[in-house]
């Protein structure tokens, strides 16, 4: 049996992860499938730290569509999923993965093998590992990670606090979204007083674009809709898109701040089919703070997904046009005093 699963849903403590930590020195780092700008920082920050520390880190991503962020990669040992073996470690460190199921496949077996502790920020987040701390308000793990050396008084260098900067910034939408807290302004001042170059790194995430991704942003934008008098906003993309654009998902990560972008919308979604995966239909879905009978992750729930109250998102086994008929039918039940 799986060292890992446990009978309870609990938030855990910073304290009962670093006290399972210090019990074994070879760890592997992971982070969920598709890995954002919080997940690729919080990993290479913290397996920074735990170097500097005594450990021996290793961190697991695969660069193939991670986009901008992928720079980080070479701030810490990094290995390819398809190369981990579980004999190798003593045990494994999950952050920003709200579950087992949320990795990626290579890395399941191995990690099920594996006494594993997490660090998540997921509403979703599954009750797994023999220690946890998951804080669901917190507006990032690279917060949570920054805390938890904080706690322990860490040294913070230059590239670790880097990291932690791609984490803070990509998962708060540049400190727009209604996660950022003052705690998260802290911790970024604290990060930009040891030396940060914020609008280097700002250019390296958000300006810099190849020509293919902007020509598939504006086939975005020809593909907006609305539903429901304006409630329900969406574009879509296929994986003839991508493929004739020459570009990963990754490279248009903004894309969802297209439906966004419209006033009346409390539920905004992205259909892609992407080239690796024909026929499944990626789902990812915002909802605005003032809608408290539905949320993102509820919707996505519904789907088998998960995430965050007002971000998340899902995979549904149809191509996108069969997806949206699915979606628009659920969302129906939501607004039935509305028409589509």
């Amino acid at each position: 049996m799986s060292p890992n699963l446990t009978k309870h849903r609990q938030r855990g403590s910073a304290k009962t992860v670093v006290e399972a930590l210090r019990r074994f020195r070879r760890v592997l780092i992971t982070a969920h499938i598709r890995p954002d700008g919080d997940a690729v920082g919080s990993s290479i920050a913290i397996a920074r730290m735990l170097k500097a520390n005594g450990w021996e880190p290793t961190v697991a991503l695969s660069p193939l569509g991670m986009g901008p962020p992928k720079f980080l990669l070479d701030y810490a040992t990094c290995v390819a999923p398809t190369n981990v073996k579980a004999r190798d470690y003593d045990c494994a460190l999950l952050l920003d993965c709200g579950g087992p199921d949320r990795l990626p496949d290579p890395l399941r077996d191995a990690v099920a093998k594996l006494p594993t502790c997490v660090i998540d920020h997921h509403a979703t987040s599954k009750p797994y590992g023999i220690a946890r701390w998951v804080v669901p308000d917190a507006s990032s793990t690279g917060e949570l990670v920054y805390r938890f050396a904080a706690r322990w008084k860490w040294e913070i260098d230059l590239p670790t606090a880097e990291a932690l900067w791609v984490a803070l910034v990509t998962d708060t939408g540049r400190f727009a979204y209604s996660c950022t807290h003052p705690s998260t302004l802290r911790a970024a001042a604290d990060l930009l007083a040891r030396g940060v170059d914020s609008s280097a790194i700002n250019d390296r995430l958000y300006l810099y674009a190849s020509e293919g991704a902007v020509l598939l942003k504006r086939k975005a934008y020809d593909s907006l809709t609305t539903w429901f008098r304006g409630r329900v906003a969406l574009i879509s993309l296929t994986a003839r898109d991508f493929r004739r654009a020459g570009v990963a998902k990754s490279e248009i990560e903004d894309a969802i701040d297209i439906p966004r972008s419209i006033p009346t919308a409390q539920i905004c979604l992205f259909f892609y089919e992407t080239k690796d995966k024909p026929g499944i239909t990626r789902l990812s879905i915002r909802t605005r703070n003032e809608t408290p009978a539905f949320t993102a992750a509820s919707i996505a729930e519904h789907f088998g997904g998960g995430g965050h109250l007002r971000a998340a998102g899902c995979d549904l086994h149809a191509k996108p046009k069969a997806a949206i008929e699915t979606v628009k039918a659920y969302l129906a039940t939501l607004f039935a005093d509305d028409q589509p």
